[in-house]
């Protein structure tokens, strides 16, 4: 590992992370914490302050607090997180409520070129191993974008299903193509029956690829 590496992890307690400290001996440690929990919940303060307490001498330790029902909220926190500086960056979904592990996975989604390693504690046989997930990609092409920002754009305003024709009126597509877009849309779950926007799709416009700020 790079001497100046970044490990984000989703947290709600001290054990999930240790394992991917002494794997990759990070120089900053970044715990995505739900909203709160650190005054409501006992059990997280004290985690905390014992991952601080162990290893706070020997590396960074800060903590972000996000909305934990939010799941876009989360990947736009991980995004921000990625994008902060040019140190490696390793991401751990072990910890926290499902949703915060699953909101830093989709971060990570829409900025894998950022990302050296996305991993997970093997609980079944031992939480000292580690697992390496895969790194998968929102990337939609030009005019698959196109439509779903145009839909993305529609869906706010106004109820009831949204017109094919004036979806592709504001892609600038011809109906046709269209057509074709929103039905692989509606495969990703990106697009609803109602030709409207999921928070899938949501999701997935937060990809950027590298070469575009």
């Amino acid at each position: 590992m790079s001497p100046n590496t970044t490990l984000i992890c989703s947290f709600y307690s001290f054990q999930p992370v240790v394992a991917s400290i002494h794997a990759f001996s990070p120089s900053k440690i970044v715990a995505v914490i739900a909203e709160g929990s650190l005054k409501k919940d006992p059990h997280v303060k004290e985690e905390f302050e014992q991952l601080v307490s162990v290893f706070g001498k020997v590396t960074q330790i800060t903590k972000e607090e996000v909305d934990g029902t939010d799941i876009l909220a989360i990947a736009r926190k991980a995004i921000e997180l990625l994008e902060a500086d040019d140190s490696e960056k390793i991401v751990n979904i072990s910890g926290g409520w499902k949703l915060l592990a699953q909101g830093l996975l989709y971060g990570c989604y829409a900025r894998p070129h950022l990302v050296s390693k996305i991993v997970c504690n093997n609980i079944d046989k031992s939480e000292e191993e580690l697992v390496d997930l895969p790194k998968f990609s929102f990337e939609l092409s030009e005019g698959k974008k196109a439509v779903l920002e145009a839909i993305a754009s529609l869906s706010s305003k106004g109820e009831g299903k949204l017109d094919v024709q004036d979806i592709a009126k504001k892609a600038e597509k011809s109906d046709v193509m269209a057509y074709q877009h929103i039905d692989f849309l509606k495969r990703m779950n990106y697009v609803d029956n109602n030709n409207r926007i999921t928070v899938a799709g949501k999701l997935a416009l937060l990809w950027r690829d590298e070469g575009k700020k």
